[in-house]
């Protein structure tokens, strides 16, 4: 799987995230930045510069390929970055994929240090229960296929409800559908999007809720135009309702079937609009029994 351009992303998103993980000191409100480094015609990816002049800059290194360069690298970009940035402190950490990455070369293991990532983060998660950074990770930590499936809407609920900036949300949630596809291979795009639709806040705001919705109120019209009725426009909404029901709740009693078949086009759309706050079909089955003609 695709890991380093993810990484650099969540950890862009919140820097402070590398030091809680590495059990290090926080340097403060901080930056990741990517470095060109002209002495060695490279750019160094991660750096992370702390707003405060007196603590430690930290270069970052994700590494899931075997590399024996690894440690001579990340010491050359250390030495580098503190020479570009008047040699102020500087530290290195590396988090590896994978123990058989880790090539221990001496004496750089005294100076640099080094950490299984997703080992890691298992152990925030159970410091830290229900948090938004170990949901990202799932993707990659489940080892299940069929219960990254089956619990996918979930981790993705987590981040999406967390107090997170709007900005770090954003970020964590385009992580975890990437890496979410990658994994689960057999699905493709559109059914990603539909597995995760039912956890979205606002059916109108999303574009696969936009594209049902179209693609639902098209099919009315059409139908509509050919039979000359207002009943082409509800069946295109009750089949929009019905398909994100679906995504959402699996298989949709009969019962509750026949009463959607029975709305009028206004109650259709009043439907539409409430369904982003309908938490279980037991809601759905009390609002069509009290809606008002």
């Amino acid at each position: 799987m695709r890991t380093d351009k993810q990484l650099y992303r969540i950890f862009e998103a919140n820097p402070d995230w590398v030091f809680q993980l590495a059990d290090w000191p926080s340097p403060g409100k901080s930056s990741l930045r990517a470095v060109t480094i002209k002495e060695l015609e490279r750019r160094a990816d991660g750096v992370i510069v702390p707003d405060s002049a007196d603590q430690p800059l930290t270069v970052v290194e994700f590494q899931f390929r075997k590399d024996e360069t690894i440690y001579t690298r990340t010491v050359a970009e250390m030495i580098a970055v503190q020479e570009s940035h008047q040699m102020r402190p500087v530290q290195g950490i590396i988090f590896f994929g994978d123990d058989n990455l880790d090539p221990k070369t001496a004496p750089w293991t005294r100076v640099v240090g080094t950490f299984l990532l997703l080992d890691v983060v298992e152990v925030f998660e159970r410091g830290h229960p229900g948090h938004p950074l170990a949901a990202v990770f799932k993707p990659l930590l489940v080892e299940s296929e069929e219960t990254l499936e089956r619990e996918a809407v979930g981790y993705y609920r987590t981040i999406k409800h967390s107090d997170l900036p709007t900005d770090c949300k954003a970020s964590l949630l385009e992580v975890f559908e990437s890496w979410l596809e990658q994994r689960l291979k057999h699905k493709g795009k559109k059914e990603i999007e539909m597995m995760l639709l039912g956890e979205l806040p606002e059916l109108e705001e999303t574009q696969s809720g936009k594209d049902l919705i179209r693609i639902g109120e098209q099919r009315g019209e059409q139908r509509g135009e050919q039979r000359g009725e207002q009943r082409g426009v509800q069946r295109g909404l009750e089949k929009a309702i019905l398909v994100y029901l679906r995504a959402r709740h699996g298989a949709i009693p009969v019962t509750l079937q026949e009463q959607i078949h029975t709305l009028a086009t206004h109650e259709a759309e009043r439907l539409l609009e409430y369904l982003p706050g309908c938490q279980t079909l037991d809601e759905l089955g009390q609002w069509l029994s009290s809606r008002q003609p």
